[in-house]
């Protein structure tokens, strides 16, 4: 490994003392999932928002984790103040909580302070929905590679018989599309998988 190194004139420094920290887990997730407890008088406290834990609906809670899967935000940059803002913020109107989280993840930079979103007037006046034909439809994505797993914001797509059927379960975010892909993005669909295999 040295010999190796050293052909490509990386210098090798001795360290003489390293230290390992143990892995520590995000404070996002304890915020955000709700988890189920052993004394009823707790379940109850949670449901009139005296809990911990912070409720966000599914299409934010969604919108959040495309921006986590994405690197817009980081997991370990959120903080409990950025949660009760966001939750605060969909009890309040949904559609704009979500709305929010589409701007930055359109726009695809990297955001440090996640609580510089909420200053934001470009992602604050932000709207993406539009009239779309009727023949179509707003579709999660989810794009699956060897290491990870890319969410989509939802995006207008032809609707089949099926999505036309259970179009208000489709609303209600119950259908995800998935794609596979390998790490160099080239796109290998799940239906042709099955089709060629």
């Amino acid at each position: 490994m040295k010999s190796a190194l050293s052909d490509f004139n990386i210098e090798i420094v001795t360290v003489p003392k390293f230290n390992v920290l143990p892995p520590s887990q995000a404070e996002l997730w304890s915020l955000i999932d709700h988890t189920v407890s052993q004394h009823s008088s707790t379940e109850m406290q949670s449901l009139n928002g005296g809990g911990d834990n912070s409720f966000l609906p599914f299409e934010v809670r969604y919108q959040l984790e495309v921006c986590i899967s994405r690197d817009i935000l980081n997991e370990f940059n959120i903080s409990k103040e950025f949660v009760v803002r966001l939750a605060k913020m969909a009890s309040d109107d949904i559609s704009k909580a979500r709305e929010i989280l589409e701007y930055i993840a359109e726009q695809g930079t990297r955001i440090y302070d996640p609580m510089s979103i909420f200053e934001n007037k470009e992602a604050l006046s932000f709207s993406s929905k539009t009239d779309i034909p009727h023949y179509c439809a707003y579709t999660r994505k989810a794009t699956v590679t060897p290491s990870t797993v890319y969410f989509s914001s939802p995006t207008v797509e032809t609707t089949n018989r099926v999505l036309r059927h259970y179009a208000r379960e489709n609303q209600d975010g119950r259908f995800l599309r998935v794609q596979f892909t390998d790490e160099l993005s080239e796109v290998c669909d799940h239906l042709s998988l099955f089709r060629s295999g």
